[in-house]
């Protein structure tokens, strides 16, 4: 191709095109509407020296093949000038799964450290910004509480860093975050003229997009807002670690990134994770007959009653487990698994539960597992209260840049943190880790921490290309590799939406939504409506409710298409003094009998909102498949801007909020047995018109069963299921067979 030639390729999903005058892409979609645009050359940041982007030297563009025999073109982009007289390189591969961004390639002839990458970087006066432009920006996860929501208007001009990667919470810098991270994804759309337009929210409405990593990164992982435009920010503070300098060969900085178009903003993301998927980078997991049986348990989780209860903690003891404990077996809540949270242990860094405040904790164990329940244990695993237990000094934990450790710590307690790249840690953790499994046999671990890695400016590891976002990859293959060499079937639960950790993580967990409150349904809907797509990579969703009992059965009804159900209130008061009913409590045990046992599947939502800030990234009713059978069905009366609904994918015909699902492997449409939980006392239509016969059976809470009155219609069979029956036992459940 002659030197530098604009580029304009158009592929399945998109059209692309650059023009070296500006070095701006843009992207438009299938109806020709534009979808973003941006610069395409990265801001390099050193420690020294100017910080100048660099002149467009030469171009080349070439068609090469791409798998299966199909083809993407490979655009390279030459630039001479950067930062005074240094040279960047830019490979772009256009293909019908998305366009795939290379790390660049930084080459220079003076030493200097990279400090940070500033991708798609715009320049001004200031020096490099973020040069993303798309009307809204989307980003799950951006802060722990819904204050700032997912869907992000361009037009509030935002002046904010949020995390992309692990979430780390100890820079005043950057948003406080946890639920989601880490993400490794932004997604946006744009809309054709004014917003306020006719047509402007349908005909005008943009594609989506989303923009994702191919590989993680040895470096803090970012998303820069600045004057209604964003940028992925990878900082490395090479001028702290020395791991990133230049000076001699070519040196790879920055991301690799892949970009993906789709009529939504979740699909969008799905498409994300399938160019990953498609391509080998990631697989879907493969469960053994004892995870899949795990992972469809319902759990219950103690910290919330802990909290309550003020036992949190150093506070936490015996008693107070005991306590809990009883309190759910006398509710009649038949949990599956039963996890015991924060500070079961005595001292960080051991895994071996405190004999002072719990002389009898492996009894307790003992009888859990003779209840028929499997045990839970949250552990941070790489908190450490004394180095010296472990025979190690304190230059093996993380340090900063003066050799010093670096401290965490909640309320009063404060630790050290392992160093994971120290071969003497990497001995002791796994041998802990080990030991651990072996002595306390947990089925579930709820494994706590990444938020709590420190960022690279205040802390790295002795081996500094595991910087970063790498940390955590290396601290979970450490841990979870060697629990699994002794449980190959143990269940590791995490928060995290990244396609590039599901070699590692079994569930995905949506808490902790402890600043949601008199929201905990809607922000957990929120949450489930992005980890939902996990569960095509073969992750499902958790969803335990939030700190009290006011709209758990809300969360608990969206949760039955994702995964398996959880709870983590109190019985004896919470921060609302609210308690749960009978009816709570029945409930939760009939979506625990109704949990589907896949772990592989597509949700799709039925009435979602995408736009807004309060209901956007939400939907009132969900579609579960596995492959193309629709198995599960959640479906709500109302649509989220108040418009109703009361048919439901020719499945149902009710006004109640209820939770349908598939007991057989065959689609909710032609199966011959599927169960139902509502939350209201309305009558519910099957639509099978060619169905001879249907019987409803009411599973009451004390194990009676009764045949609830089936009447025919033209469409099917109309019954009207109960809350209670004659003898004052909730109902949990009802079984609906069809032949």
């Amino acid at each position: 191709m002659p030197i530098a030639q604009p580029c304009s390729v158009s592929r399945r999903d998109y059209r692309w095109h650059w023009s070296p005058d500006t070095d701006h892409f843009t992207l438009h979609d299938r109806r020709g509407l534009l979808v973003l645009e941006a610069p395409l050359q990265p801001a390099v940041l050193l420690d020294r020296g100017p910080t100048t982007p660099g002149s467009v030297r030469r171009t080349d563009l070439t068609t090469i093949g791409d798998g299966d025999d199909g083809q993407a073109e490979l655009l390279t982009v030459e630039y001479e000038g950067v930062n005074g007289a240094d040279r960047l390189t830019v490979r772009v591969r256009l293909a019908d799964d998305g366009i795939w961004f290379d790390a660049p390639g930084y080459g220079s002839d003076r030493e200097a450290e990279v400090v940070s990458v500033l991708a798609f970087a715009e320049w001004s006066e200031e020096g490099p910004l973020p040069g993303v432009q798309s009307d809204s920006i989307v980003h799950p996860g951006a802060s722990e509480s819904s204050a700032l929501g997912p869907v992000i208007p361009a037009q509030l001009r935002l002046d904010l860093t949020t995390w992309l990667g692990r979430g780390s919470n100890d820079c005043d810098d950057i948003v406080a975050a946890q639920w989601g991270l880490p993400v490794h994804y932004v997604a946006g759309f744009s809309i054709e003229g004014s917003m306020c337009e006719r047509g402007a929210l349908t005909r005008g409405l943009s594609a989506s997009w989303c923009l994702g990593l191919t590989a993680v990164p040895a470096g803090d992982l970012l998303l820069r807002h600045r004057r209604g435009r964003t940028s992925p920010w990878l900082r490395t503070h090479s001028d702290l670690w020395h791991q990133c300098t230049t000076g001699g060969e070519s040196l790879e900085v920055g991301a690799s990134w892949v970009l993906t178009v789709a009529d939504t903003y979740d699909d969008a993301v799905r498409a994300y994770y399938r160019a990953l998927r498609d391509r080998g980078t990631v697989r879907p997991r493969e469960r053994s007959a004892r995870q899949l049986e795990t992972l469809g348990k319902a759990q219950f989780n103690t910290w919330g009653a802990q909290c309550a209860a003020g036992t949190a903690l150093d506070r936490f003891d015996q008693g107070a487990l005991e306590s809990i404990y009883d309190d759910v077996r006398a509710s009649g809540m038949r949990p599956g698994v039963f996890v015991i949270d924060d500070k079961w242990e005595g001292e960080y860094g051991l895994l071996e539960h405190d004999e002072e405040r719990f002389p009898h904790f492996e009894r307790f164990l003992d009888r859990v597992r003779a209840d028929g329940v499997e045990v839970g244990l949250w552990a941070a695993f790489l908190r450490c209260d004394d180095p010296a237990s472990h025979g190690l000094s304190p230059e093996h934990m993380l340090c900063d840049a003066d050799g010093v450790p670096v401290r965490r710590g909640n309320h009063d307690h404060s630790y050290f943190l392992f160093d994971v790249s120290r071969e003497p840690v990497r001995a002791r953790l796994a041998a802990r880790a080990r030991a651990f499994v072996e002595r306390y046999r947990p089925s579930v671990v709820k494994f706590d921490f990444g938020y709590e890695l420190p960022a690279l400016v205040n802390a790295a590891p002795a081996n500094r290309a595991w910087g970063g976002e790498l940390l955590l990859v290396r601290a979970l293959e450490l841990v979870i590799g060697a629990m699994r060499e002794v449980d190959p079937d143990i269940v590791v639960m995490y928060y995290n939406l990244s396609p590039l950790l599901t070699d590692h993580v079994d569930l995905h967990s949506t808490d902790d939504m402890y600043l949601n409150a008199d929201e905990y349904h809607a922000e957990a809907n929120r949450r489930l409506f992005f980890s939902s797509i996990l569960g095509e990579l073969g992750v499902p969703s958790y969803g335990s409710g939030g700190y009290d009992w006011l709209e758990m059965g809300d969360i608990w009804l969206d949760t039955a298409v994702f995964g398996p159900i959880g709870s983590l209130g109190a019985f004896h008061g919470d921060p609302r003094d609210s308690a749960p009913s009978s009816l709570d409590i029945a409930r939760y045990n009939g979506l625990a009998t109704l949990t589907r046992p896949t772990t592989t599947f597509t949700v799709r939502p039925l009435t979602p909102a995408y736009l807004g800030g309060s209901t956007g990234a939400r939907s009132a009713s969900w579609a579960r498949y596995e492959g193309d059978a629709m198995t599960g069905l959640v479906a709500r009366p109302g649509r989220l801007d108040g418009s109703g609904v009361s048919r439901h994918q020719d499945v149902l015909r009710t006004a109640a909020r209820v939770a349908v699902l598939s007991r057989t492997d065959d689609p909710l449409g032609t199966t011959a047995a599927l169960g139902l939980v509502t939350l209201d006392p309305d009558p519910v239509e099957i639509l099978r018109p060619d169905a001879r016969r249907l019987v409803a059976v009411a599973h009451a809470a004390d194990g009676s069963c009764a045949s609830l009155p089936v009447e025919r219609t033209s469409e099917g069979f109309r019954f009207t299921p109960v809350a209670i029956n004659d003898g004052g036992s909730p109902i949990e459940w009802t079984e609906v067979l069809v032949d």
